[in-house]
C-alpha cells in the first residue's frame, strides 16, 4: 500500500513539475525584452509641442499640444511604437503575444491639446529600469487640398 501511494505521489509530482513548465512556456513574458536596433529617428515635431508628463514601468502620460495652422491626421493613440536605449542606439521593445490595433483615424487641429496616459503592460509587460521613447507618426497638411507630410513625436522617458 505504502509502495503505491508513493509510486502516485512521484507520478503527481513528476506531472506538476512538467505541466509548470509548459504553462511557464505557454504564457507570455510579463517583462519587456528588447528586439532589434533602430535607424536613428530625431523629432521632426513640425512645430508641436510634446511632454513626457509622468512614467513608470507599466505607463507613460504625455501632452501633446498642436501650436502649429495645419490639421493632423493619425491612427489612433494605441499606433505607437516603444524603444528602449541600450549603449546610446535605440533598439525597438518586443510586444508579448498577439496586438491588435483598429485603424480608426484622429484628427488632431489647430491649437488643440491633447493629454494621453500610454499604457504598457498588456502589450510590453513591465518595463524595467532604463530610458525609453514613444514613437508616433503623424500626417499634417494646412488645408483639405493641400498633400499631408509624416512627421514623428518622440517623447523619451526613463523607468527608475
Amino acid at each position: 500500500m505504502r509502495k503505491t501511494l508513493f509510486i502516485a505521489a512521484a507520478l503527481i509530482l513528476l506531472v506538476s513539475l512538467g505541466g509548470c513548465d509548459m504553462i511557464k512556456n505557454a504564457l507570455p513574458n510579463k517583462n519587456a525584452t528588447i528586439g532589434d536596433k533602430v535607424e536613428n529617428e530625431a523629432p521632426t515635431s513640425d512645430g508641436a509641442a510634446v511632454s513626457c508628463d509622468s512614467s513608470s514601468a507599466t505607463h507613460l502620460t504625455v501632452t501633446i499640444v498642436n501650436n502649429t495652422d495645419s490639421t493632423w491626421q493619425s491612427g489612433n493613440m494605441r499606433d505607437y511604437r516603444l524603444e528602449a536605449e541600450q549603449g546610446g542606439e535605440w533598439y525597438q521593445v518586443n510586444q508579448i503575444g498577439e496586438f491588435a490595433n483598429t485603424m480608426e483615424l484622429m484628427l488632431f487641429t489647430p491649437g488643440q491639446t491633447l493629454t494621453h496616459t500610454f499604457e504598457f503592460a498588456d502589450r510590453y509587460g513591465a518595463l524595467p529600469a532604463g530610458k525609453y521613447r514613444v514613437v508616433k507618426s503623424f500626417w499634417a497638411n494646412a488645408t483639405a487640398t493641400a498633400e499631408a507630410h509624416e512627421f514623428l513625436l518622440i517623447c523619451e522617458f526613463t523607468v527608475e
